[in-house]
């Protein structure tokens, strides 16, 4: 009688799909961690989805909202959404901005935009000019929704393009700050007191004066030169959770004169007989008893 043949086994499938999968899985995780750190830039964002939506057919294939000046129709801007506090709606004004005055860059926390001071001073003045005004005005409304505090910083650049290529600002070691840190200074004051008169709080704002020290683009580019030449409105959504901690400590009884408090625990500076003394919040203990 012949023997049955025994059937093989047939395993559990190719090996390296389970490594495939895995290595899959670990890069889309990286890739999301990246971009959940990473800062996006509006107006790039603006310029890619342009051109994306014009490969698909959808519009004029060669529009640019950064750099079209002359379109078919005018459109109203009209009231941009109020219902949020933070500066998002901003974003809606880079569409207009024909000229790259504007920026506007964020990430998870914090959000940054940026006016030229081509748009807010007359060059070497420190007063607002009339566009600049208007601009203000305009994003005044969401301004004083929001309830985080609001730092505005100067920038300018080392050398005024439009004063001609011979036009240097000087520093020399006798003086003791920067032009340029000078300019930048009663340029965001300007701002400050301008805000401060239609109604923001002044705990509300914090003011910093860079000059030529903290360059975002190529400061050796005209381009670059006059992007630099910028006043930043920055909200730091962090910033909400320093000053909760702040009033719950002025609620608290006042320290003692000779206490010193470090990462919850209270340090009692007095010398005794028997020692000094280290105390928690739960209580104390001391040494030497």
């Amino acid at each position: 009688m012949a023997k049955r043949k025994k059937k093989q086994d047939e395993g559990g499938g190719a090996s390296w799909l389970i490594t495939f999968s895995d290595m899959m899985t670990l890069m889309l995780t990286f890739f999301v961690l990246l971009v959940s750190m990473a800062v996006t830039d509006e107006r790039r964002k603006l310029v890619v989805l342009t051109s994306v939506t014009g490969a698909f057919g959808e519009g004029r294939g060669n529009f640019n909202p950064a750099t079209q000046k002359n379109i078919d129709r005018v459109v109203d801007p009209g009231p941009m959404d109020l219902a949020t506090n933070d500066l998002s709606p901003l974003k809606d004004l880079l569409w207009e901005d024909d000229k790259e005055d504007l920026n506007f860059q964020e990430n998870q926390y914090v959000q940054i935009f940026s006016i030229s001071e081509d748009v807010l001073f007359q060059p070497g003045t420190t007063q607002l000019s009339a566009k600049g005004i208007i601009l203000l005005n305009r994003i005044m409304p969401w301004i004083l929704r929001i309830k985080h505090p609001l730092l505005l910083a100067g920038h300018t650049s080392s050398l005024r393009d439009e004063a001609g290529k011979d036009y240097e600002v000087s520093f020399t070691r006798d003086s003791e700050l920067s032009p340029t840190w000078n300019l930048s200074f009663m340029r965001v004051m300007s701002i400050y007191s301008y805000l401060k008169g239609r109604g923001i709080p002044t705990e509300q704002m914090m003011v910093e004066a860079f000059g030529n020290y903290h360059p975002r683009w190529n400061d050796n580019t005209p381009k670059g030169r006059k992007k630099n030449r910028r006043v930043d409105i920055v909200l730091d959504k962090r910033n909400m959770q320093w000053i909760k901690k702040l009033e719950e400590l002025t609620k608290e009884a006042p320290k003692k004169k000779n206490e010193f408090e470090f990462k919850d625990f209270k340090f009692d500076l007095s010398v005794n007989e028997g020692g000094s003394n280290l105390s928690s919040a739960s209580g104390s203990t001391q040494d030497g008893v």
